[in-house]
């Protein structure tokens, strides 16, 4: 289950400095780039498998498949978009993004809405990374 979790950047889009903007969507690459490689680790996986003779080829082939059309789309819809978005109070309660990798100016702007859709994250009993 997915928590969406709004952290104020849909009301402040319009708001945001050049430099509040820039950070924004460095962190967001970060934050795609690193929940990709967690899904791509565990295609790694089925590849040892396959080449071990656990899985056929056609199941590896699935399995490539499913990661495109499902978790990978998932996450490019979640990152390619605009600034707006739900994305970041979902990476931070999820620990994709740790809270000192935004700026003392981000942070402070965030830090509220932040604290409440980690509640709600937790709330749900979605585990975090560091889970």
């Amino acid at each position: 289950m997915l928590v969406r979790c709004a952290v104020g950047v849909a009301k402040m889009a319009d708001g945001w400095s050049k430099k509040q903007r820039r950070e924004l969507r460095e962190l967001q690459g970060l934050a795609w780039e690193r929940e990709l490689e967690v899904a791509l680790r565990s295609l790694r996986k089925d590849f040892e498998h396959w080449e071990g003779g656990k899985i056929t080829v056609f199941e590896l082939s699935e399995r490539i498949h499913k990661l495109h059309n499902g978790q990978s789309r998932e996450l490019f819809n979640m990152y390619s978009g605009s600034l707006d978005d739900w994305w970041i109070g979902h990476t931070i309660a999820k620990g994709v993004i740790d809270e000192s990798e935004l700026s003392d100016d981000l942070h402070d702007v965030l830090k509220d809405e932040i604290a409440r859709c980690r509640e709600r994250w937790q709330a749900a009993g979605e585990p975090t990374d560091s889970d």
